[in-house]
């Protein structure tokens, strides 16, 4: 170690470089690194929903449930299975065990198998196979309608009027994903009395079956010449309520042909079930901008408020902006900014005070150092800045400038017995960085079975011991190698922040050294008996208060959150 340490001493300049590649690449990293509120991941979780209208819990565990699971129980990686079987609707949940190379490989086994059933209720709709994959909300824009009316007579064109929003955000660079929220899905209604269809000798049944084989949009082969070559195709499919409304149905023997809109009545409405979406008391439906894995939440958030702040509303509606979660983002890198130069102020305060002013300038560098060489380790291994990197981050703060205090002071300490300043900072790093190296060692070895924790959890707190250790492995190689050829060199009178105050600080310092720190530490050695069974004693009383419940162990505590959220339920029946 002695031979490695004076041969980077030596190489000062190739340290110095060194020094600001990490600097430089930090930068770039930090500026680079996708800002986000937690981490984003894929679940070991694939969802079938099978919807069934109309038909009771019970027919969906028959029908729907028990035929899923005995489809798939065969296929090899699953974990788990799940039913949930409700009124309308069979939902069935897989976990895949966490050993498979490819959640999608099971998940195609799955639609594979539920492809083959062959005895779905007639009235099932198609199954609907997907992994489950967590998107937080980014900030969500409400439109509002400055007209109080009912629901039902602003339904469509406060819904067209949407959309119309919706398409302008997503052609936003910023933003991938948009939906609306609270909105009733889109339904043709077609209505035939009851004494129509007698009237004809239909049911309902044969009129259903009718628009479907009218309502086709069929290939029908090429036509090839010597010139060109000319697709058929049979274009008979409507997708509006007027262009349904002219379908035929009837052909009587004389030739008068009926249509749908001649037997009954069609309507462009919503899906029939009770919904009302009302924001801030008139009608209004939101648009909620979620965050996609490659999106940069902060660049998202400002594009959206661009647009709402730039953007004239059309007549008669609003914009609101609410749930802007790019806020938690914003607060936690200012507090990691303020931390990060409140810890570097006040290290160089109080080294400068104690000891020499280039001494406490270069171990007070170990901070940022550490910090941007973090950013482009994250960079490297595609993490991101999120709650819980910003929060590793503070955690290793107060960590990572004591080895770098540590070996200064000791280099220090060799340049006081009259050592040249090479051969001090030699002599004065090889003393103390083995116990600086363990004393790492420790912490590193804390937080390293984090990284092999499987599930969820597992995805969830991934970012932390790679933050971590990656500041604490950078604050030892830049302790250990770059501050010592920073000591190596310099005047041969050390310079102050003021020689009066440090003249004071250290005769203070002495002072409480020699007569509080040295007595005690005299007594404790003298008697060791007296002072294990304290730190026994203190060690019991510890573990007293956690087990009997006066320190509350919880896994998340409850902090407020900026919103009041509401519930109320009803018996089922109960009318809307």
């Amino acid at each position: 170690m002695r031979s490695i340490i004076a041969w980077a001493i030596r190489q000062t300049p190739a340290m110095n470089t060194l020094m600001v590649a990490i600097l430089t690449v930090g930068v770039l990293a930090g500026l680079s690194l996708r800002r986000e509120e937690f981490p984003q991941f894929d679940l070991e979780l694939i969802l079938v929903a099978v919807p069934y209208p109309g038909a009771s819990p019970e027919e969906v565990e028959t029908g729907i449930c028990q035929k899923i699971e005995e489809a798939i129980r065969s296929v090899e990686g699953i974990k788990k299975i799940t039913s949930v079987a409700k009124e309308g609707a069979g939902n069935v949940v897989v976990e895949v065990r966490a050993d498979v190379p490819s959640v999608q490989k099971v998940l195609s086994d799955i639609q594979s198998e539920i492809d083959r059933i062959p005895s779905f209720p007639d009235l099932a709709e198609e199954p609907e196979v997907q992994q489950v994959t967590f998107r937080y909300p980014a900030i969500t824009v409400g439109i509002i309608s400055q007209e109080d009316a009912n629901d039902d007579e602003l339904g469509l064109e406060v819904r067209e009027v949407t959309e119309k929003v919706r398409d302008d955000l997503l052609l936003i660079p910023e933003i991938s994903v948009a939906e609306i929220v609270g909105a009733r899905a889109y339904q043709i209604d077609v209505e035939i009395p009851e004494q129509t269809l007698r009237q004809y000798g239909l049911t309902l049944t044969d009129v259903a079956q009718r628009l479907r084989q009218r309502n086709l949009e069929l290939p029908s082969g090429s036509i090839k010449t010597r010139g060109n070559t000319f697709l058929v195709r049979g274009k008979g499919k409507r997708i509006r309520g007027d262009e349904i409304a002219r379908i035929p149905i009837l052909t009587s023997p004389d030739g008068v042909v009926l249509t749908v809109d001649d037997l009954g009545t069609v309507k462009d409405e919503f899906v029939d079930t009770d919904s009302i979406s009302r924001i801030n008391g008139r009608p209004g439906l939101a648009i909620k901008i979620n965050a996609g894995k490659r999106e940069d939440l902060l660049a998202m958030a400002t594009a959206v408020k661009d647009y709402v702040d730039n953007t004239s509303p059309p007549a008669g509606y609003e914009f609101i902006v609410w749930g802007d979660s790019s806020v938690n983002v914003r607060d936690r890198l200012d507090l990691l900014r303020r931390n990060g130069l409140q810890g570097l102020l006040l290290v160089f305060i109080v080294l400068a005070m104690f000891l020499e002013f280039r001494l406490a300038f270069w171990v007070s560098m170990g901070i940022p150092i550490s910090l941007l060489g973090a950013c482009g380790v994250l960079l490297y291994f595609d993490q991101t800045l999120n709650m819980l990197s910003l929060f590793a981050f503070l955690i290793a703060l107060g960590i990572v400038v004591d080895d770098a205090i540590v070996i200064g002071e000791n280099i220090y300490a060799h340049r006081e017995e009259g050592k040249p300043f090479i051969r001090a900072a030699v002599d004065g790093t090889v003393e103390v960085v083995p116990s600086v190296a363990m004393s790492i060692a420790t912490t590193v070895v804390a937080f390293m079975p984090m990284l092999f924790v499987t599930g969820t959890m597992g995805k969830f707190f991934a970012v932390m011991p790679v933050a971590v250790i990656a500041m604490l492995i950078i604050s030892l190689l830049e302790s250990t190698f770059i501050l010592p050829c920073h000591l190596a060199h310099g005047h041969k009178e050390p310079v102050y922040l003021t020689a009066a105050l440090n003249r004071f600080t250290m005769r203070t310092l002495n002072a409480f050294i020699h007569r509080v720190y040295a007595p005690l530490a005299r007594r404790a050695v003298a008697n060791p008996a007296v002072t294990l069974s304290a730190a026994i004693a203190v060690a019991l009383l510890t573990s007293t208060l956690v087990t009997n419940g006066t320190v509350e162990s919880i896994f998340f505590p409850k902090i407020d959150a900026p919103e009041i959220s509401a519930d109320v339920t009803f018996p089922d029946g109960t009318p809307a």
